[in-house]
């Protein structure tokens, strides 16, 4: 395809300092789009020189053709597009596959008087840390908002549509070619910001993606257009509930169409929305009828819904019993709710939803050109919002998000749509591709199983948004992602970031046991990392997530932790070993990646549950360690190894009882146990409450001086992968900082995390004092169908708190160890006597009882 009136963009030129825009001759005018010559500088413009020069108009129309004909190899530019990151001199990683338009050198400065460039200036990624700045240009099926690979695959769904492009300001780094942009940029600090579209005056192409142009008010047709969509397409996953919960007494709601509106008894079943928020504490956020609830009056009207349930007007707060059976029907309510209304702008009530009355919003930057033509920016991206909102710091509200089957969020700068099966915003108007939400399975050529995304529509059946397109993260009972998100013998060792990305919506009441577990762990994850006024709320603010996991009856949460009570073979029950992983399979991280393999976070304790379980600690909880342990992979593999009566080999777990410690207050011991390799349901468990554990002789962990491992002989090599979501990345051979630092105890390499703060010294020395100790839970290989690889003996760190009679003692879990066991020295196990022979760990002759 040839390109024209558009200059090679691809090269800065001989002389990089200082560089000209590439984008005109100074010596020779440009034409405007309407055909007239541009003058070389107006001194009455309130452009710059060199944005009067700038014809935007031009470059949105030919950038796309450049892009095909250089990535089609038919632009001589020099240098051939990259379908995969390059890495630099210094071990960063870049793509160099985008259009150069424009370098503004150092004009983009507070003080700048140009219009252009204001606009500009607002949309810089990484803002005020560079000095220079480049606009580059890409096609919109790259930007974040779709998974490439995924993309292309259903081509045909899309072909007809135009791709336009969209552009970026990006830092202009001396060590990034021109086309270049670091690998990060597009997932990671572009939706911080957003993007540059072109709105175009005159009636446009239907294309993949292009911006909407905002005004002060919510478009509330858009939004009933989305619950329409919904309605319409999504059969039974947004109307999902986990049990038949009722509200049959107590159940208020507001009229919103009585002026002023008023509260009213309502019968159990009537339509209503539900309003979540923040109560706050300022003055305007304690008044009755705060601005937020009156918004969102207003908002529930004009989507066509009458009656709105709000939890401080429509609960008597003053009736201790009522609110407390309200408080209990939490769950229902918002499961019940026809849609949520989600206030994640401002800290309170008080703040009001921005946009709806004269409830004021951000403005969205823009700049309309000559040709009547605007440059757009999507803003940011409305899940980041969210993610950074004071709504997502609160504990109750995680729930009341999480249930509710369809959501409007309204942020400072746009509303935001997720329902169980398409996620939305008002920013960017790109078709909502759905797919049909049947997998069907068949055979390859050769016989090996597969599958495949049906996209034939059924009137029977229902429709999920498709796999490419961005998801949400309100997340439901599974892991995130499309229909293969829970395929069989994935390990997922990273995914604690909570800005990663994920692609389409899981089927709705499909999900494997695999994504279940995973989907709990990742719950865990995000909740541990809010805030609760009142500890003791730890658990009953999460009990609505637990009730979306009863369809695995055998799915049991003690105390929050997953037991799975089916299945044994002569060595263990599942009870027993699911327990096992699951005490010692959470510990506390505050950072995102494990930046050393000895971790001590001052966390604080919850003295109404169990030391051993997540929910008895303040902290941020990871179920994911070094070097490729995952909680959920590792306890799905062993039930179903256990359950297929074919035990990985080798296999040791210790013998427990658990009991209710409510005789330990007045220094008697419990009449009766429960022996957790006996225990196969729930009842028993449900009838005993129990809250202690007692172990009777234990393997302890009988060396405690850490060895570090010399740079010659490391054994763990972790890397990241550099690139894109989908199959525009690759593995870096670059080492991440914080594996330089690896310990061996015992010659076995070890991961150490801490829930209390003290120096690694101090957790050798308390060892040895005595003052810790740590209890062999488990040993085994991972990933038992394979019976190959490396496996791990897996500890609880437990800390002192008394002596109770003789031998015994009361301690309580303060923290994990976990001990690689190697290939070589697996494969020479039969028995689980065997493999203790291979674990640093000697019998202590006690009763240890970790409440």
């Amino acid at each position: 395809m040839p390109v024209t009136n558009l200059r090679n963009p691809l090269k800065r030129g001989k002389d990089p300092e200082p560089r000209e825009p590439e984008h005109s001759d100074p010596e020779s005018p440009e034409r405007s789009p309407t055909g007239q010559k541009r003058p070389r500088h107006d001194p009455t413009s309130p452009l710059c020189a060199e944005c009067q020069a700038f014809d935007l108009d031009n470059y949105f129309d030919k950038a796309p053709s450049v892009l095909e004909a250089w990535r089609n190899g038919e632009l001589k530019a020099g240098v051939k597009p990259r379908s995969t990151p390059v890495r630099a001199k210094d071990g960063s990683w870049y793509f160099e596959d985008a259009v150069p338009i424009h370098y503004f050198e150092d004009r983009l400065k507070p003080d700048t008087k140009c219009p252009l460039c204001q606009f500009f200036r607002q949309m810089r990624v990484q803002p005020d840390k560079h000095e220079k700045y480049k606009l580059l240009a890409l096609p919109s099926s790259e930007s974040w908002l779709f998974q490439i690979d995924l993309l292309k695959e259903w081509k045909e769904m899309w072909d007809k549509l135009q791709d336009s492009v969209f552009m970026i300001v990006v830092p202009d780094l001396e060590w990034l070619p021109p086309m270049g942009h670091e690998h990060t940029w597009i997932e990671k600090e572009v939706p911080s910001v957003g993007m540059i579209c072109r709105l175009r005056a005159d009636e446009a192409p239907e294309e993949l993606m292009r911006p909407r142009e905002l005004r002060n008010e919510v478009d509330l047709g858009l939004v009933r257009d989305w619950l329409d969509n919904c309605m319409k397409k999504h059969g039974n996953a947004c109307r999902s509930r986990t049990s038949d919960d009722v509200v049959e007494r107590g159940f208020r709601v507001i009229d919103c169409e009585a002026d002023p509106p008023t509260v009213e008894v309502q019968p159990w079943g009537v339509p209503y929305a539900a309003l979540s928020y923040v109560w706050g504490t300022s003055p305007e956020d304690q008044v009755e009828w705060p601005r937020t609830v009156l918004d969102a009056v207003s908002a529930t009207k004009d989507i066509g819904l009458r009656y709105l349930w709000v939890d401080r007007l429509c609960i008597n707060q003053s009736d201790g019993d009522e609110k407390a059976y309200l408080v209990s029907k939490m769950a229902a309510i918002y499961e019940a709710a026809e849609v949520t209304i989600v206030a994640a702008a401002g800290n309170g009530a008080g703040h009001g939803l921005p946009g709806i009355r004269d409830t004021p919003r951000r403005p969205q930057p823009h700049y309309t050109l000559d040709s009547g033509n605007a440059l757009v920016s999507t803003l940011r991206d409305p899940r980041r919002d969210i993610l950074e909102s004071s709504h997502w710091t609160r504990g109750w509200t995680y729930q009341e998000g999480i249930l509710s089957n369809r959501r409007i969020v309204f942020t400072e700068h746009q509303v935001y749509w997720e329902c169980r099966n398409m996620a939305a915003q008002e920013s960017i108007d790109t078709k909502l591709f759905h797919r049909f939400s049947q997998v069907e399975e068949f055979a390859d050529d050769d016989g090996a199983a597969n599958s495949k995304v049906l996209w034939k529509e059924r009137e029977d059946e229902e429709l999920v948004m498709a796999d490419f397109m961005l998801g949400g993260i309100f997340k439901g009972d599974a892991s995130s992602g499309g229909p293969f998100c829970s395929a069989e013998g994935s390990v997922h060792t990273g995914g604690d970031d909570p800005y990663r990305l994920d692609y389409g919506f899981p089927p709705h009441l499909s999900a494997t046991l695999r994504a279940q577990l995973r989907g709990l762990n990742e719950h865990i994850r995000a909740y541990s990392h809010r805030r609760l006024t009142h500890g003791t709320d730890s658990l009953p603010a999460f009990l609505g997530i637990t009730s979306m996991y009863r369809r695995f009856p055998e799915l049991y949460l003690l105390h929050g932790l997953p037991l799975y009570l089916d299945g044994s073979v002569p060595a263990c029950s599942t009870t027993q070993v699911t327990f096992a992983m699951s005490a010692s399979g959470w510990y506390h991280r505050s950072s995102i990646q494990p930046e050393t393999t000895f971790i001590s976070e001052p966390c604080s304790r919850r003295p109404h549950l169990p030391s051993w379980t997540w929910a008895g600690w303040e902290g941020p909880v990871s179920w994911r360690a070094p070097p490729a342990i995952e909680h959920c992979s590792n306890m799905t593999d062993m039930i179903d190894a256990i359950s297929a009566k074919q035990p990985p080999h080798p296999l040791w777990v210790a013998e427990f009882h658990v009991f209710n410690s409510a005789p330990l207050a007045e220094n008697n011991m419990p009449a009766r146990t429960v022996r957790l390799r006996e225990c196969h349901s729930g009842e028993a468990l449900d009838a005993e409450q129990p809250d202690a554990i007692v172990l009777q002789n234990p393997y302890v962990l009988k060396y405690s001086t850490r060895h570090p491992v010399s740079e010659s002989k490391k054994k763990w090599d972790w890397t990241a992968r550099a690139g894109r979501v989908g199959s525009r990345s690759v593995q870096s051979d670059q080492n991440v900082p914080w594996d330089t630092k690896q310990y061996r105890i015992a010659g076995r390499l070890s991961f150490v995390a801490m829930s209390v703060e003290m120096t690694e010294e101090e957790w050798t020395k308390k060892h040895f004092d005595g003052e810790l100790v740590s209890v062999l839970m488990y040993a085994t290989r991972w990933n038992p169908e394979e019976q190959s690889g490396h496996g791990g003996a897996h500890f609880m760190t437990l800390k002192k708190v008394r002596s109770f009679r003789g031998r015994t003692s009361i301690w309580e879990r303060v923290g994990v160890l976990y001990l690689v066991i190697p290939k070589v020295s697996l494969d020479k196990c039969v028995t689980g006597d065997d493999l203790l022979r291979q674990a640093p760990v000697e019998r202590r002759e006690m009763t240890v009882i970790i409440e």
